[in-house]
């Protein structure tokens, strides 16, 4: 089946990531976007569907490549800047990946609320990545207090908080006189 039309092409790689049953649907999606970049190069929204079959496809490099190149086209965009983060967390760069989840969260505007619980998520999960427990379960806590029904965000703090409680306690020598 041939498509001429942009959003055509764009439709079909989301709808090919969204439902994947085989590597040969992220090929094809993949196939689909690069045909889209063709004709607009500079679209950002194109160029994070190309970063998200990347990284379905476990191709961390080249996912990145893909997201720098959103980042270079919307410097601005939360959105660009949270999918970058994530696949330098992929990637185990957690310093990298933590400079960019908090470029994302400084350039969050109005239209970006959507993208608030997954910022918080995505910050705390690299911090407890990088052995940094406490920072992580305040940003999971930071995170509830701007979303207070997020069931992600609660997923991620309860670990963290039976982790701590299990530290606290203390081996107890007994049984000798």
């Amino acid at each position: 089946m041939l498509y001429e039309d942009f959003e055509d092409h764009l439709e079909m790689a989301r709808a090919l990531l969204g439902g994947y049953e085989s590597v040969s649907d992220l090929w094809e999606a993949n196939d689909h976007v690069n045909v889209a970049l063709r004709l607009r190069p500079n679209h950002l929204p194109a160029w994070l569907l190309k970063s998200q079959i990347l990284s379905s496809l476990e191709d961390d490099p080249a996912a990145l490549a893909a997201a720098e190149m959103a980042v270079r086209r919307a410097p601005r965009s939360s959105e660009a800047h949270y999918v970058r983060a994530a696949v330098l967390a992929d990637m185990e760069r957690y310093a990298d990946a933590l400079k960019s989840v908090e470029r994302a969260f400084r350039h969050l505007g109005q239209d970006d609320e959507w993208l608030v619980e997954d910022l918080y998520y995505e910050k705390a999960a690299i911090l407890d990545a990088m052995d940094r427990a406490d920072e992580a379960m305040a940003t999971f806590e930071a995170g509830l207090r701007r979303c207070p029904e997020s069931t992600l965000l609660r997923s991620g703090l309860e670990p963290l908080r039976r982790e701590r409680m299990r530290r606290s306690f203390k081996v107890i020598d007994g049984g000798r006189c």
